[in-house]
């Protein structure tokens, strides 16, 4: 593409100079690229969510893209730094589970480790605990001007998250088990489960926080003031509240268990 796309998505929020570093990173190797932030407003270390996000946005730019993602509470340790190709896109970040989603919706889908220290900041700019501006901002630039993955380091052929045992705090696919969590919570209060239910919702009602919620079509239809369940744009299990907030009505979080059980 003419002028290379990198997104961000990180827990970084806006209040601390760390989103600006990361970008400056970015810049000072590849001074034409566009930057768009996907969020950096999710919860700390919330690796479930970040892979939500990726999965859901990141898909909808163009081939060739760029998503530097990083949600990392491993920083600094034996974890590896990655470099994702699937779908046409590049992810970079770090190998605790948040490409496990992108990864499984291209089995074609190739990882190499950054390990060459020429593509990272070097000594005394560079430190073991802001990994997201040192090591995966200048690969992400690189990545922009042509370097080839396999230029970083060897392949990595296993991963977090690939493959059927994925590791807590991994987003994955509950429709087997109709088990799953809340893995993102929307600025409306929306709780957005992991679970994709592929075989349909027909008399199936959704556990959640002690409660069984209702499916309904769309969200006009349900109550005002009681929770419902619907199968969102994106093919997951959501419960709302219409014109209200279903995180605070039913006192849940991120991590909150949810289920599809049989209709009463």
């Amino acid at each position: 593409m003419d002028r290379p796309i990198i997104t961000l998505t990180t827990d970084f929020g806006l209040r601390d100079p760390s989103v600006g570093s990361v970008k400056g990173v970015i810049l000072s190797i590849h001074p034409d690229v566009a930057l768009v932030d996907l969020t950096h407003d999710l919860p700390r270390h919330a690796i479930a969510a970040a892979s939500y996000v990726l999965k859901m946005a990141a898909t909808y730019f163009p081939a060739g893209s760029i998503h530097l993602a990083v949600v990392d509470p491993g920083v600094g340790s034996a974890r590896r730094p990655l470099i994702c190709s699937a779908g046409g896109r590049w992810y970079v970040g770090p190998d605790n589970g948040v490409f496990a989603e992108v990864c499984r919706g291209d089995p074609s889908s190739e990882c190499h480790e950054i390990a060459d220290p020429r593509f990272c900041l070097r000594p005394p700019r560079s430190s073991p605990t802001f990994q997201g501006r040192d090591v995966f901002a200048p690969a992400a630039a690189w990545i922009a001007r042509g370097t080839p993955p396999s230029a970083f380091g060897p392949r990595v052929t296993d991963p977090v998250g690939r493959d059927s045992s994925q590791p807590t705090g991994s987003a994955t696919r509950y429709a087997a088990s109709c088990q799953g969590e809340v893995i993102w919570i929307d600025r409306f209060g929306n709780l957005i489960s992991g679970i994709a239910p592929d075989a349909g919702v027909a008399g199936m009602a959704v556990s959640v926080a002690g409660r069984e919620v209702p499916f309904v079509t769309h969200y006009a239809e349900g109550p005002p003031d009681a929770p419902a369940a619907l199968v969102n744009s994106d093919g997951l299990v959501e419960v709302f509240v219409n014109r209200g907030d279903a995180a605070a009505r039913l006192g849940a979080s991120i991590g909150e268990p949810v289920a599809l059980i049989p209709r009463r």
